[in-house]
């Protein structure tokens, strides 16, 4: 069995752990506790688990601490983040170290089940890349499984080509579709092979070809070839009315004419399967698939991936802030777009989209913004973030959720315009506000939503701004801060900007007023 500690400072949480959760039936064995990242470490170096759950913040050596010493030491350990949905900054750092998985508190059991079994195949899928599972007795299936992995792959053909002949699958042609199954419902120990069974009489009694289950995947060695679409939609159908409630993802690897090649197509099967989330569901995953479709963009963000991140996390707060709901379709297609131009990973974005979700959400419920009744909502749309199977299906997601609250977010009333960038001033004076910037927001010309603002208000923007933030400035002062600190919190870059800005609506220094 693999090896599993748990690392949370709530003692009531390492108990119900180990208690609710089915650790046999999973494969799984919780060998050691620790309240802290520094007994994690001693644990570690003792154990050598192959799993750990950890708490994002603990006393002594949080979680975050904790998986860099693991990963500069060169440990091979899945980590499983357990956080608040509001520990948005930790969730962005943790990003940097790899994390198998992320779930938050409170614990819904069947999500952490169904995380330790993903997590758990991955495990064993890198451990089968590295040599193949051993299995008794000499069979078909066993020679099947030898002629998909084989144990050296400079193996001499000729022995390849007899196993071949052994199991009965000496043909003209072979093609190998892998599949993947996901959700719930995949959790079962069973799933795998229960799967295989139910495929096997339209596969093997049919003479079409044979099943074996390598896992994670489920694998079908196809005599004929699926040339066509109507023979990939036939098969995909077989696979959606046979799998019934199950989830999941299928790749062919492409054709092969002989049997010592099997394991190449079986390995370019696994890498479409890398690549299903970034392509159209609902259809078999050919050896090369599509990637998402994007638009043309013709300008997206440069600098480093957490430069790139915060840009694109203001200007969804913004146009949410703004109550503009037409552009937030079109940001998270420029959010996707740069992640497949990047070519990321799967569990890269999602944990990106979960951290930019959380950071809006923050955002947009801190401060100063009415109380705000949605949290129950936001932790089960984070927690399923990791769910997703399609890029697709993640951003339609994301964008109804954000819609939620950009119609939350919304003023009502013939004078909508105003109400919020009078809003936006009062809360985000310290930014860098520019007409132009609500402009676009609001889908209205600069000139336009100027002149209705000096209409409702009589004064311009740029005048209303410098004396929102010349009030706030004085209270700061007030307080002692020093002059070049109220300057940056209020908004001014420059301190001599500062002081012709204040002495104008003022009559008087900051330093003057400050010290009368």
């Amino acid at each position: 069995m693999m090896k599993v500690i748990i690392v949370d400072d709530e003692p009531k949480l390492r108990q119900g752990l180990q208690t609710l959760i089915p650790w046999d039936s999973l494969g799984l064995t919780v060998t050691a506790t620790a309240a802290n990242g520094q007994e994690a470490l001693a644990v570690i170096d003792q154990e050598r688990p192959d799993i750990a759950i950890v708490d994002i913040r603990m006393p002594l050596m949080d979680g975050l601490q904790l998986m860099q010493s693991v990963s500069s030491s060169g440990l091979e350990l899945q980590v499983i983040i357990l956080s608040g949905y509001a520990d948005f900054e930790y969730a962005k750092q943790a990003i940097k170290y790899g994390v198998a998985g992320y779930l938050l508190k409170p614990v819904d059991i069947k999500e952490m089940i169904h995380t330790l079994t993903r997590v758990r195949e991955r495990i064993e899928e890198e451990r089968l890349k590295k040599g193949p599972r051993q299995i008794e007795g000499v069979n078909q299936e066993w020679l099947l499984q030898s002629l998909l992995v084989p144990q050296d792959t400079t193996e001499d053909p000729a022995k390849l080509r007899s196993m071949a002949q052994a199991a009965g699958l000496l043909w003209s042609s072979y093609e190998v579709v892998a599949v993947f199954l996901s959700g719930p419902e995949a959790t079962r120990p069973d799933a795998l092979q229960q799967l295989a069974d139910a495929l096997k009489p339209d596969i093997e009694r049919r003479g079409t070809g044979a099943v074996t289950v390598i896992p994670p995947y489920v694998i079908l060695l196809l005599q004929e070839p699926l040339r066509g679409r109507q023979r990939r939609e036939q098969l995909y159908r077989l696979l959606r009315n046979t799998l019934g409630n199950f989830r999941f993802v299928a790749a062919t690897g492409g054709v092969v004419p002989v049997p010592e090649e099997l394991n190449i197509s079986f390995i370019k099967a696994q890498d479409a399967l890398k690549q299903a989330f970034f392509s159209e569901k609902g259809r078999l995953l050919g050896p090369h698939p599509s990637r998402y479709p994007l638009q043309e963009f013709p300008r997206l963000p440069g600098g480093s991936p957490e430069e790139i991140m915060e840009e694109f996390i203001s200007r969804l707060y913004y146009s949410l802030d703004a109550g503009n709901q037409t552009m937030i379709r079109p940001l998270l297609d420029e959010v996707a777009a740069f992640f497949v131009m990047q070519e990321a990973n799967e569990g890269f974005v999602k944990e990106s989209f979960f951290y930019l979700s959380n950071a809006v959400i923050h955002k947009l419920t801190a401060g100063s913004r009415k109380e705000w009744k949605g949290t129950e909502e936001a932790s089960r749309f984070l927690k399923g973030i990791f769910e997703y199977e399609h890029l697709a299906d993640l951003l339609e997601e994301t964008r109804s959720f954000l819609l939620a609250l950009a119609e939350d977010a919304e003023p009502e009333g013939k004078e909508r315009e105003l109400k919020i960038m009078i809003n936006i001033i009062h809360r985000h004076y310290a930014d860098n506000l520019k007409l132009d910037t609500l402009a676009g927001m609001l889908n209205y010309s600069t000139a336009y939503l100027g002149q209705l603002f000096k209409n409702k208000t009589g004064e311009y923007f740029n005048t209303y701004l410098d004396k929102v933030r010349i009030r706030k400035a004085k209270e700061l002062l007030e307080q002692g801060m020093k002059v070049y600190e109220v300057a940056e919190r209020v908004g001014y870059t420059s301190v001599n900007y500062f002081h012709s800005k204040f002495k104008k609506y003022e009559g008087r220094s900051p330093s003057d007023f400050k010290n009368p």
